[in-house]
């Protein structure tokens, strides 16, 4: 069971082109305010300077992608200290053409695709996005073969102007989130006191990764602590405390945050009553089923399921 694939598949999210900068010189800044969505944006080519609280400014280059998980506010500029006005008042004073921002200016040109992924929840409760930290990175130059490749089919459909670009560049953005989370994983410190435990990193740890895949491959299944440390070849306390230690919750909490999600999703989805759901996801009962629901989601079963699809 591939993991990462199941929950991005359980949950959803929807990558979608916001905007194009466009600039020739260091006299210009963007100010964007915190999302509702996970930010990104893709250096398609020259160089410009990234600002968030608390951080000294960094430089991003062409073929960098830098990934926000959390919305959080930032600004994009030509220098370090250059001003940065809200992006809506850029875009008023320079109206965008085929959904670019020309900012003019004289000097080497920059040029950023900016965009979002988007989730119907709060991002910070997404178990992909919540296990990110704040700001992710990925110079281009370090960049194995593949994300390059999705950038460069990125730039040149955003750039071209071709039939159908919008949506291919969509279905893009979707490859690209899961290399810059791939690339994230490779290079993050998985030690216990880094600060930042999640089963994104937990993947990393053979056995542990092996116990994630298990739950994800058979959610309905009456896991113990011990039938799970049994099947790594672990023993129960070493397990226990190495799965809390890595993912930050206990092997029986995550199973039962992971049935609501599935359970989320088939009622999104499905038609299937929901007694049967319940027992898909392991429930013995709609009741009990139903009551795990609510206390999760703030919702019962039925009113979500007519939510949905009126969202």
């Amino acid at each position: 069971m591939d993991v990462l694939a199941d929950v991005l598949a359980t949950t959803g999210l929807d990558g979608v082109l916001l905007a194009q900068l466009r600039s020739r010189g260091g006299d210009w800044g963007c100010g964007l305010d915190r999302l509702d969505a996970a930010g990104f944006h893709v250096i398609a080519e020259g160089a410009c300077w990234l600002r968030v609280d608390g951080s000294p400014p960094r430089q991003l280059v062409t073929g960098d992608v830098l990934l926000l998980p959390h919305g959080t506010p930032h600004e994009l500029a030509g220098a370090p200290d250059a001003q940065a006005l809200p992006y809506a008042a850029l875009e008023a004073a320079h109206p965008p053409r085929d959904g670019i921002v020309d900012l003019g200016g004289e000097g080497p040109a920059a040029h950023v695709i900016c965009g979002k992924f988007g989730y119907a929840g709060d991002v910070t409760h997404h178990p992909v996005l919540a296990a990110l930290p704040p700001v992710i990175h990925i110079p281009g130059m370090s960049a194995d073969p593949e994300l390059q490749g999705i950038i460069r089919l990125l730039v040149a459909e955003t750039t071209r102007q071709r039939p159908g670009a919008r949506a291919v560049a969509a279905r893009l953005t979707d490859v690209l989130f899961v290399q810059v989370v791939r690339a994230w994983l490779e290079r993050a410190d998985t030690t216990p006191d880094a600060g930042q435990r999640s089963w994104l990193l937990a993947l990393r740890d053979p056995r542990i990764s092996a116990a994630l895949s298990l739950l994800h491959q058979a959610p309905h299944r009456p896991w113990t602590v011990e039938s799970l440390a049994r099947d790594v070849t672990m023993s129960r306390p070493v397990f226990a405390r190495r799965f809390k230690e890595l993912v930050g919750v206990a092997p029986l909490a995550y199973l039962a945050r992971l049935r609501i999600d599935v359970a989320a999703r088939l009622l999104r989805d499905t038609d299937e009553r929901v007694g049967r759901i319940a027992e898909q996801v392991g429930y013995t009962s709609e009741f009990a089923f139903s009551r795990a629901f609510t206390r999760a989601r703030g919702i019962a079963p039925g009113r979500y399921r007519r939510a949905a699809a009126v969202g």
